[in-house]
């Protein structure tokens, strides 16, 4: 019998005050190492001393931006160096880089007072009897704990603001898709003219000296700034042109609409190597990059190699309502017109490629009719808005005549036609087989993902991306049945990381699996085409992988992924960009299965906890390396999803948390999987979805509130014991994790998580459990007013698919007042889902 996912009716009621503690005390990095640490504490000061001799040589003003590298034992919380050196009133910080680097503004005054400070540390190492553990341990002061937790201390320079050459420069914004404008990104805000009254005569001196230094470059320019969400992210667009009107500032913002034709590019080598000189030395400068390009993530199709079957389209039934989805492309073509219930037009007909988004339409449409179900589980049939803004590749000059100034521009008439298929026809889930031609940097979340991130938020979307196409040159060998093989394969593999905006932490970022019944490659391993993560080195991208056909053709089954091209005729394909729709069509069946209005957190956790991890890639020593091919794994079908069997149940908790809240709740385990002496048996999984505040100044450490989910069981004495492990864990733990581990392989600070185990022979002294959701924020930063929105997704099952543990649960949970329904109609109940 099947048995729907539960959601918890009353989340509200498990809430409780947050408890204190957490963190630990000062830790004595140089314990029992008093020499070292002395020439430790003699090198930072070196360091604090030359910084400070060049800040106050700097024509630009005494103000600069400082680097603080962290030891890799010292990246909690708890350890950061803000409380007796780096305070928010001396050297705020306002930025961070990779994992364990602090960015703080700084001049020649405060340092000298961080520089007092280290030097008031204890070279000796001080002890203390502690009696819990009833022995003497190390307790150091706060200038030494904070001293020994700094690895090194760096001026912010010209090599971590850019990574490219004049010349590539010149050449890569010489193509007009590029909108041929260097985008600039500060440390912070300008503000506008008449404010600069407001300023300290240090910080004026540094925007002075910033708007000055491009009318003294006696160049035609324009410099406009670029729109950034929340005014977090101050960006610039610079661009060398040949209007000969000198230097242009526009740093209020310029709606798309009101921009004027661009002048033409200037390609003087000698012009862009000044600009870039000047924008190396401003202290104000943070980051210097190339605009991205729009790529689609896919080969051209090859038609004339078909199955010997040639399947139906299927006809919409106008009297009933289907799953909906928008595709962000370059077009549909008539083939498809039955199921298109709109289209953005803003391209003209000679602008237009249709064979891309074509033939993922009819994936949608009609994906099980030509593939079947192990390729494409959901049934045919899906009401499509064409998105089509993005112009044909093929055509010299048309993305630049549509978007002058780039992909701002580009992400504008994205946001407009959204908001509209949103407004109009409630279509929610989006997908957008594009990528920007960068790879996502380990370091850094772009602007690309910021504007993504917005988009949805702002529709209450998800954008499903394409994770990105491997170069033809660097293509991977096909997976090998061996997983040693596998693992040399992929040492070997180059230029094969995430493209952007595929790290988006708002949307959900999809790889390529390779297709069953084709003899060319393993049924569903990660295709060779198919870009890996993780992006950031604190993410966990990509999220979900689904087929996308073979990289290596069949002498008739070609790619083995089969769809359309615009005049109607079968023909395979492959790429990410093929994987990619498969997903969002399980996400809009979904959308469409469940009334109301199911919020992002949970629609993505259900994705994300019913998906598998591919058969290839379960082999213990392929772990770590898996979760950066395949993310989570692939999803099963919605209707796999929403049903299960009387031997499991799925329970939905879609809340917030708020500040100074904690939520709390307390079961039991279902009474058929429990033994003698309270011995608990069976399977567990626990996904956590949330949606934390973001920041993209802080580099790797952009999420700034870690909401953690954990399943306890109680033990003796009242304590309780978590009893699940990180899906990606390599091996067992033999010491407690340390930060670094904690990212690593826990996705601490990521906002999904997975966790799972089986016990079959039973855990524990008790058959009282809970579900314990609780949050962490980043040094100096706070809680959102509205809290931070989450849905925990729990399923208990037995292995052996005997127990009536659906029935079980259902009943001890009415039994202690938990109101649960059928999530499919709980919006008729509930305002959350």
């Amino acid at each position: 019998m099947a048995s729907p996912i539960q959601i918890v009716l009353n989340p509200d009621n498990y809430e409780e005050a947050r408890e204190a503690g957490g963190g630990g005390g000062r830790k004595d990095f140089f314990a029992h190492r008093d020499r070292e640490f002395g020439a430790h504490k003699a090198a930072l000061i070196e360091q604090i001393d030359t910084i400070s001799g060049v800040l106050s040589a700097q024509a630009q003003g005494p103000i600069g931006y400082v680097k603080i590298i962290l030891k890799r034992d010292a990246w909690a919380k708890s350890h950061r160096p803000v409380g007796a050196l780096f305070r928010s009133d001396r050297m705020p910080v306002v930025g961070g880089g990779d994992l364990g680097v602090m960015i703080v503004e700084g001049r020649p005054s405060a340092l000298a007072q961080v520089k007092a400070e280290i030097a008031k540390a204890e070279t000796l190492t001080r002890m203390r009897y502690d009696d819990k553990k009833g022995k003497e341990v190390p307790n150091p002061s706060a200038q030494k704990s904070e001293t020994g937790a700094i690895d090194r201390i760096e001026l912010y320079g010209a090599s971590d603001k850019r990574s490219f050459s004049v010349e590539e420069a010149v050449a890569w914004l010489a193509n007009p898709m590029t909108g041929s404008g260097y985008q600039v990104e500060l440390f912070d805000v300008l503000p506008p003219r008449a404010e600069w009254d407001r300023l300290d005569p240090a910080h004026r001196r540094l925007v002075e000296s910033f708007i000055a230094g491009f009318s003294a470059l006696e160049q035609s320019l324009s410099v406009e700034r670029l729109p950034n969400w929340r005014h977090r992210l101050p960006m610039l667009s610079v661009r060398l042109d040949q209007a000969g009107d000198g230097a242009i500032l526009r740093l209020t913002s310029v709606s798309s609409k009101e921009r004027r034709e661009l002048a033409p590019f200037d390609p003087n080598v000698q012009h862009h190597g000044r600009l870039l000189a000047f924008l190396d030395k401003h202290p104000l400068v943070r980051r210097v990059e190339l605009p991205g390009i729009v790529v689609r993530s896919a080969r051209p199709a090859t038609p004339g190699r078909v199955r010997p079957d040639q399947p139906t389209m299927p006809v919409r039934d106008s009297r009933r309502t289907h799953p909906r989805l928008g595709i962000i492309d370059g077009g549909i073509s008539s083939a498809l017109t039955d199921w298109i219930i709109d289209r953005w037009d803003v391209l003209a007909d000679e602008d237009m490629d249709l064979s891309h988004s074509t033939f993922i339409g009819g994936l949608a449409v009609a994906g099980a009719g030509f593939n079947g179900v192990d390729t494409c589980p959901e049934p045919d049939g899906a009401e499509l808005v064409d998105v089509a803004v993005f112009p044909s590749e093929q055509k010299a000059g048309a993305f630049a005549s549509y978007y002058s100034g780039g992909l701002p521009q580009f992400f504008d008439e994205m946001d407009a036609a959204v908001a509209d298929a949103r407004a109009r026809h409630g279509v929610r889930v989006f997908n957008m087989s594009l990528n920007i031609l960068q790879a996502a940097a380990p370091d850094r979340y772009s602007p690309h993902a910021i504007r993504l991130d917005q988009i949805a938020e702002e529709n209450n979307a998800v954008v499903f991306i394409s994770a990105g196409n491997i170069q033809p040159q660097d293509l991977r060998p096909e997976w090998p049945a061996d997983a040693t093989a596998a693992l040399s394969n992929l040492a070997l593999a180059r230029n094969d990381g995430l493209l952007t905006p595929a790290e988006s932490a708002r949307n959900v970022a999809v790889a390529a699996l390779n297709p069953p019944g084709h003899s060319g490659c393993l049924p569903f391993a990660p295709a060779r085409f198919s870009r890996r993560g993780p992006g950031l080195r604190s993410g966990g991208k990509p999220d979900l992988a689904h087929i996308g056909g073979a990289g290596t053709q069949h002498a008739t089954l070609g790619h083995g992924l089969f769809s359309i091209l615009p005049d109607g005729t079968v023909v395979d394909g492959c790429g990410t960009s093929y994987a990619s729709p498969l997903v969002a069509k399980t996400a809009a069946v979904l959308d469409h299965a469940i009334e109301g209005e199911v919020s992002r957190e949970t629609l993505i956790g259900l994705l994300v906890h019913h998906a598998e991890i591919p058969a290839p890639l379960r082999p213990k020593m392929l772990a770590p390396l898996a979760r950066h091919l395949v993310g989570f794994g692939m999803p099963p079908s919605a209707e796999r999803i929403l049903e299960t069997g009387d031997h499991s149940i799925t329970l939905v908790f879609a809340s917030r948390i708020q500040h100074g809240q904690q939520i709390n709740f307390r079961f039991p385990w279902p009474a058929s999987l429990v033994g003698p002496g309270g011995k608990c048996r069976g399977w567990a999984k626990l996904t956590l979805v949330s949606t934390p505040p973001l920041d993209a100044r802080f580099g790797s450490e952009f999420v700034r509130v870690n909401v953690n989910a954990v399943l306890q069981q109680e033990q003796d004495e009242g304590k309780w014991k978590g009893r699940l492990e990180p899906l990606y864990l390599p091996s067992s733990r033999e010491s407690p994790a340390v930060e670094a581990e904690l990212i690593e392989h826990d996705l601490k600070w990521s906002p999904v998580k997975v966790h799972a185990k089986t016990f079959p022979q039973g855990v524990g002294p008790s058959s009282n459990w809970r579900l314990f959701v609780e949050y962490l924020t980043r040094a100096g930063e706070m809680m959102p007013e509205g809290g931070v929105p989450f849905t925990a997704i729990l399923t208990i099952s037995d292995p052996e698919a005997e127990k009536p543990v659906f029935n079980d649960m259902r009943q001890s949970l009415q039994a202690i007042g938990t109101q649960i329904a059928d999530i499919r109609t709980a919006a008729r109940i509930t305002p959350r889902v």
